[in-house]
């Protein structure tokens, strides 16, 4: 259902702070979520999802990539795997990953 703002007629947006909902204008109008409940737990576990699907890695891999000096900032070791991926848009410059070699923690340079 789309509902607009009584104050400045812009569409109001959906919003998630601390797993309550409410709708949320541009102008800075707040109202209470009133749906169905279902509506409310359907879009709270979507949440939740997109918040699982961020982890950038899986601390089980099974790519071999090449390695690099490169210092673990959680062990100090000085040896790391990397990668690069196009995590932005393409005029962008692409991301590189390390894993280090030791403890396995991943980090990123952009």
């Amino acid at each position: 259902m789309v509902k607009f703002c009584p104050e400045c007629d812009n569409l109001l947006r959906k919003r998630i702070k601390s797993n309550e909902v409410y709708y949320e204008c541009i102008c800075g109008y707040l109202e209470t979520f009133k749906e169905d409940i279902r509506e409310k737990e359907k879009i709270v576990q979507s949440r939740l999802k997109l918040e699982k699907e961020k982890e950038i890695f899986s601390p089980k891999h099974e790519d071999i990539y090449p390695l690099t000096k490169a210092e673990c900032i959680k062990c100090g070791n000085k040896e790391a795997e990397y990668w690069q991926s196009q995590t932005r848009s393409a005029d962008e410059a692409s991301t590189t990953f390390y894993r280090c070699t030791d403890c396995s923690f991943t980090w990123r340079e952009y």
